[in-house]
């Protein structure tokens, strides 16, 4: 583990360092070059022990040899400069030792970072720019295309140079596939947050409708009906007692409701509400709860009742229960309900004079603009509006199934 974490350690230093591992790579290579030249170990040439010409090449040779070399410390910032003076300097080293010096190494490094670093076309051109260089080179030394036996002596090497240039585009394909991975992660971590905000986001949308449909009727009957037992507290106590009784149990029914909804957000290990959610099953008992407080109602119910999908039949149920609400706050005491089970979907029309006396307006507020995010959100329709002889309208279209 302390090896890995040293190699780690080291690897990381020279990402951060790259012209210093270059420096580096470059006296390696040229090294490694100095040490595999031809007649190191015998001499050839008619000079003396001391003549660089016994060791098989001349001074030439090995200062061409250390220039091409240099120029590998920019071959990350200038890979095809860097590859041109090379390829000149290892032609021309090659021509100083009569042929027996094979390409130098510097060269394949420099078609190595060519195909590292640049697009494939231009790797294709560097590669047979030098095939072609030192295939002449070495028939221009010889005198022939083929030595002695026959054979192409520029093919190894010709190989070689591909290979090199091959190998780098195979690490650019492989680094580039890695970076289009990680992108890809990343893109879907970005995806999958800002999913689950917009989930977020919805369900408080959702829930703020919930207790805005639940708590504004309730309320309202409450103000009323309170309002009516302050002003026949003292004329009429029988009757203020009964305002005061629906007051209670409009009270009490707010409370639950409430409960219900605030339920929905509680842990998975706290006791969840299975009370189902309010339908158009449910509208009796709220047109009846309405006329106890004192909104003369009068409510119509034509064609065959059908179930509806649980969405749209809460969906439903709350624009009846808004609109009346908004009846009850702003018109003059009665409302007219008519709902029609159609064979596609569920129209409601709520009509209402509106009192001019009273504060606010039934088309203003969150109320309407809560009806029609959630009729919109089950592909149904709904028109609201005031008529010319003053009074409120609301349309509503309700499918069978959501959208």
């Amino acid at each position: 583990m302390i090896e890995m974490g040293n190699v780690a350690r080291v690897w990381r230093w020279g990402q951060a360092h790259p012209r210093f591992v270059d420096v580096a790579v470059a006296a390696a290579l040229l090294l490694l070059t100095l040490l595999t030249l031809p007649g190191l170990s015998q001499g050839h040439g008619p000079g003396g022990p001391g003549d660089l010409d016994d060791r098989g090449v001349g001074a030439g040779t090995t200062l061409l040899l250390a220039l091409a070399a240099l120029p590998l410390v920019l071959r990350r910032s200038h890979p095809m400069p860097v590859w041109a003076a090379t390829a000149v300097l290892g032609v021309l080293a090659v021509l100083s030792s009569d042929g027996r010096l094979p390409l130098p190494l510097p060269l394949f490094l420099a078609l190595y970072t060519v195909g590292r670093l640049l697009p494939v076309s231009r790797t294709v051109v560097a590669t047979a720019v030098t095939a072609v260089a030192y295939a002449v080179t070495m028939a221009l030394v010889m005198g022939s295309w083929l030595d002695d036996r026959g054979d192409l002596p520029a093919l190894a090497t010709v190989a070689l140079s591909g290979a090199a240039a091959a190998v780098g585009v195979a690490v650019r394909s492989q680094r580039a596939a890695l970076t289009a991975a990680q992108a890809r992660a990343h893109q879907a971590e970005l995806t999958r947050e800002e999913e689950a905000e917009r989930r977020v986001t919805d369900e408080r949308l959702r829930i703020a409708r919930e207790l805005h449909d639940v708590v504004a009727h309730h309320i309202s009957v409450i103000n009323v009906q309170a309002g009516v037992a302050r002003h026949l507290m003292a004329a009429d106590p029988e009757q203020a007692r009964t305002a005061l009784g629906l007051v209670r149990e409009a009270s009490k029914t707010v409370l639950s409701e409430m409960s219900a909804v605030v339920g929905l957000l509680r842990t998975q290990d706290e006791d969840v509400p299975t009370e189902p959610a309010p339908g158009l099953s449910r509208v009796p008992a709220l047109v009846e709860s309405l006329r106890r407080a004192g909104l003369q109602l009068s409510w119509t119910s034509t064609g065959d009742p059908y179930p509806l999908a649980p969405i749209p039949d809460l969906t439903a149920y709350r624009v009846v229960q808004e609109s009346l609400t908004n009846a009850v706050k702003y018109g003059t005491g009665s409302a007219d309900l008519v709902i029609d089970h159609r064979p596609e979907a569920v129209t409601i029309d709520v009509r209402n004079p509106v009192d001019p006396s009273r504060p606010g307006s039934p088309d203003a507020g969150h109320g309407l603009i809560g009806m029609r995010e959630r009729v919109e959100a089950v592909g149904g329709l709904l028109v609201t509006g005031a008529d010319g002889d003053g009074t409120f309208t609301v349309h509503a279209a309700v499918p069978r199934r959501s959208a």
